[in-house]
């Protein structure tokens, strides 16, 4: 049996957060149907969000064969993804952040086009968003957090030839998650965290008994 992990940490203020309005959340059977509810970008070519950190050597696809885009300052993968909504009441945003050794990459226009693929480590949800010394994004308060999202067998969207998976076929698994998260559509991650033995539309802080600061271990077969 292979026992996988990965964990969710709450934030000290998730169950008492300030701008959850028009609809707050104490639980992750609360948080995720907020979030689909409110979570908007009217326009992602005006706000497409950002990769940030060092992008891709090696890209399955190469984005930008040209060059052109790069010298224009576009920038394709990175070590993580971040996107703010445009919510103002809300004022929620989302960090995706690659696997050790790994990057979060773009197709754009080439091979299988406006597909994303990576190994995804972790999931961070927030208000604040700030840089570090290193470049490195954060939430001056962080809300929820996912880990260990690279120990539960996602494809990373590449199939078992190392090949981009289309993002058509919906099986490119870090397409759906952070494709649907930009869109405010959260279903793909809860849809993971289901199979992979957390209970996130059926279970609150107080049933599973966690302060709001603890961590819920995650195990599957």
């Amino acid at each position: 049996m292979i026992v996988r992990d990965a964990t969710v940490n709450y934030g000290a203020t998730f169950n008492n957060y300030a701008n959850a309005s028009p609809q707050g959340w104490v639980s992750l059977a609360t948080f995720f149907p907020a979030f689909d509810a409110h979570f908007q970008v009217a326009d992602h070519e005006a706000n497409p969000g950002e990769f940030v950190g060092t992008e891709n050597p090696d890209p399955v696809v190469d984005p930008d064969p040209t060059g052109v885009w790069g010298l224009l300052g576009y920038q394709f993968s990175g070590s993580q993804y971040v996107l703010e909504g445009e919510t103002s009441s809300l004022n929620l945003g989302f960090i995706v952040q690659a696997a050790e050794g790994s990057y979060l990459s773009y197709t754009f226009f080439s091979g299988q086009t406006h597909t994303l693929y990576g190994e995804i480590s972790s999931i961070t949800f927030g208000s604040g968003l700030a840089q570090d010394s290193n470049g490195d994004y954060y939430f001056t308060e962080e809300l929820l957090s996912i880990s260990g999202l690279d120990t539960i067998g996602l494809n990373g969207g590449l199939d078992e030839n190392g090949d981009v998976i289309d993002r058509t076929t919906g099986e490119n698994d870090t397409h759906n998650i952070v494709n649907g998260l930009m869109n405010g559509d959260s279903s793909a991650l809860v849809a993971v965290l289901d199979v992979n033995g957390y209970p996130s539309v059926a279970t609150s802080l107080e049933l599973v008994g966690v302060a709001s600061n603890d961590a819920d271990v995650l195990l599957a077969a």
